[in-house]
């Protein structure tokens, strides 16, 4: 019973809000603590998309996208900056101060909580019983060649249904997923699948999935390919670290009984990869969220 239920919510939004709740609670009960915490998440994510930003413009030159996080974290900056001038001026403030701050309280232990078990479903291993590895597409080279981030993606999986046979004797067949983009000459699936057949994989062993949109879709249509093969199986997906967590979320809602397995990336992509996660699994949870804001404002009224 205790084992379905681990297994059934691990690395879910579910476990997240629960650690968010603990985590505010100690910041209601001791307000210090929520000072303390907000500049230390606040410095970091400062600095982190900082260094992350002119790393990535240096690299890839001056894109929009990569810029996204400092203006996440300038955002959060001038709010922990508010939220000092509120607590020494709270008559000023009076009730709309007190919600202020129970709402960037709730954010700040989302931003805590979703980077806990973001970080631990990164670091989860996959048993070795698995019938499919589903490999999730991202950006090709104008050539049909693989860019770093997903060549490092389906050299994971590789490695993984490497050690899988290794390990038990049993074999994984591969679901590379994903479409074509405006500016790919081939998509992402069959990238994937020319690439995993040149290091070692027979023709049969790979079930190219070639019409995916987006991390939805990747998983849904995966899910029908395995089922065409199999009545019964089991599966794990395989993407970039900071991406695991909003995919495993996804492949639950989708209905996919997986687990998650990630492939490392450089670490200027990490920041800025995080706040585009982060931001993704509030959208997912729109009215839970706004459920927990009003909340928020009710509880400001008791404290």
């Amino acid at each position: 019973m205790f084992s379905k239920l681990v297994k059934k919510y691990r690395y879910s939004y579910f476990l997240v809000c629960v650690i968010a709740a603990l985590i505010m609670l100690l910041n209601i009960l001791i307000p210090q603590v929520l000072f303390l915490t907000s500049a230390v998440v606040v410095v970091i994510i400062d600095f982190g998309l900082c260094v992350s930003s002119i790393t990535l413009v240096r690299r890839e030159g001056v894109k929009g996208k990569n810029f996204f996080g400092n203006i996440f974290a300038a955002s959060f900056t001038a709010a922990l900056f508010f939220c000092l001038i509120v607590e020494n001026h709270e008559k000023f403030f009076g009730q709309f101060g007190k919600a202020f701050l129970v709402i960037f309280n709730y954010i700040i232990a989302m931003i805590i909580s979703v980077c806990i078990v973001g970080f631990a479903a990164a670091k989860h291993m996959p048993a070795y019983d698995k019938d499919f590895v589903i490999i999730l597409g991202c950006s090709i080279r104008k050539n049909g060649g693989l860019l770093p981030l997903l060549r490092g993606r389906t050299d994971r999986a590789i490695k993984f249904a490497w050690q899988q046979e290794i390990a038990t004797g049993k074999q994984a067949k591969y679901i590379p997923t994903g479409g074509q983009g405006k500016n790919e000459i081939m998509s992402e699936g069959s990238a994937m699948e020319m690439y995993l057949i040149s290091h070692g994989a027979e023709d049969y062993e790979v079930l190219a999935e070639k019409k995916a949109a987006n991390t939805w879709e990747n998983m849904v249509f995966s899910k029908e390919i395995a089922e065409k093969q199999k009545t019964s199986y089991k599966t794990a997906f395989v993407t970039t670290n900071y991406h695991v967590l909003r995919s495993w979320m996804i492949a639950k809602r989708a209905g996919l009984d997986t687990e998650g397995l990630a492939s490392k990336t450089k670490w200027y992509f990490w920041p800025n990869g995080f706040v585009r996660e982060f931001i993704g699994i509030l959208s997912m949870y729109k009215l839970q969220n706004i459920i927990a804001v009003i909340l928020c404002i009710l509880i400001s009224f008791l404290i």
